[in-house]
């Protein structure tokens, strides 16, 4: 039986005393484990989502990589588009959703995603909680929209759309 050792994202097969891959730094699985995650993955992404929610709206490119964080996370979703070319690339709405008994989860998890690849939001939201501006440190109050020193906008309203 083969012992050797294979990375789940990029595929590359390793010696048995590897642990974690040179290109991506993954945890290396042994041949068993990573047939066994690929149809994990699989079954997840074949699960019919019913009752569904909207996670984000978007381009399609984003949306597969946040369908990618999700399914990895263990939540089922699926990425729809309104009628047009299947690719988004034609100013149609591409849209991630997932049930709505996932949806806390999934939104959770798009946070942890962003403050992972943007570590900077993380701290920005630790000197607000903080009362602090995270650009000057100067002291804000929870309800201001924006710092009374340096002008930053903290709280961004989005107007509803008229069409909706």
């Amino acid at each position: 039986m083969n012992q050797n050792k294979i990375c789940p994202d990029c595929e590359i097969e390793y010696l048995p005393h590897i642990e974690k891959c040179a290109d991506c730094g993954a945890v290396l699985l042994l041949h068993e484990e990573h047939r066994q995650t690929q149809e994990e993955k699989k079954l997840l992404m074949a699960k019919a989502i019913e009752n569904i929610a909207v996670v984000m709206e978007g381009d399609l490119k984003l949306l597969g990589t946040l369908y990618n964080v999700l399914i990895d996370a263990g939540i089922p979703c699926t990425i729809i588009s309104d009628a047009g070319c299947n690719k988004g690339c034609c100013g149609t709405k591409c849209r991630l959703i997932v049930s709505k008994e996932d949806l806390e989860r999934a939104q959770e998890r798009v946070a942890e995603y962003y403050m992972e690849i943007h570590p900077e939001i993380r701290a920005s939201n630790e000197l607000i909680s903080q009362g602090k501006c995270p650009a000057c440190g100067s002291p804000v109050g929870a309800g201001d929209n924006k710092c009374s020193d340096c002008g930053l906008t903290l709280v961004i309203v989005e107007e509803e759309n008229e069409e909706e």
